[in-house]
């Protein structure tokens, strides 16, 4: 009797287990299916944002290259660049600009500037240096921004309405003002003048100042004398 109970009891519990498990099955089954797909998802999620894109090393930046090179500067214009006084100048300009001051009450500094652009362009457009300085002492006696009443402009009074295409090259009528500039355009002019007249320093003169044909003009006696006067102060230093 004991054991048949028993083997009841053995049986409904073999059978509850089985149940059970019948039952159990299919919800891990599915579960395991639906954390292998969520998983199979986000794997490839996670390598892309945790892999780095490859850069060739060719082209990898490295902050180490070498700088890019540097581009070339312009050239600085020739024509208003400071004068560039030899060691064997230095006497005459320290002469001549002596000189000035004294006779014509010009500051030491505005005096040496003058006279080394003399002396510059003087070497630049072959003309003695003394006679530039006498057309300055008679055209504006030294002052830079002299204007006559017909226009003249600067130390060696220039027409600026007669030698537009020189003006353009030193940056316009406001450029006379400019020491350099218009010693360099008066020195230009006059070179030019010099070979019209095949070398009359006296015509070349006339012209410059626009009294050629003039006979009663004494415009080139006033300059050549100042001019023998420039020189006899270099020559005695």
């Amino acid at each position: 009797m004991f054991a048949e109970i028993a083997e009841g009891r053995f049986n409904s519990t073999l059978k509850s287990g089985l149940l059970c498990a019948v039952i159990l099955f299919p919800a891990t089954a599915w579960a395991a299916s639906v954390n292998g797909a969520t998983d199979n998802k986000e794997a490839p999620q996670i390598a892309m944002a945790t892999v780095p894109a490859t850069v060739p090393a060719s082209t990898a930046p490295t902050g180490t290259g070498p700088a890019p090179a540097a581009q070339p500067s312009q050239p600085a214009q020739p024509a208003q660049s400071p004068p560039s006084i030899q060691p064997a100048q230095s006497s005459k300009l320290a002469t001549l600009s002596r000189h000035i001051q004294s006779r014509y009450g010009i500051s030491e500094p505005k005096a040496n500037q003058i006279v080394g652009q003399a002396i510059d362009n003087g070497s630049r457009h072959q003309l003695d240096p003394e006679l530039l300085l006498a057309i300055i002492a008679v055209e504006s006696t030294f002052r830079e921004r002299a204007v006559s009443r017909v226009g003249a402009r600067g130390l060696m009074q220039v027409m600026p309405g007669v030698h537009r295409d020189k003006l353009r090259d030193i940056g316009g009528t406001r450029a006379l003002f400019d020491p350099g500039k218009n010693i360099h355009t008066g020195a230009r002019i006059l070179n030019i003048y010099l070979s019209n007249h095949s070398g009359d320093l006296r015509r070349a003169l006339l012209n410059y100042n626009g009294s050629l044909g003039h006979k009663r003009s004494s415009y080139a006696d006033r300059v050549m004398d100042l001019y023998r006067d420039f020189q006899r102060v270099t020559t005695q230093g």
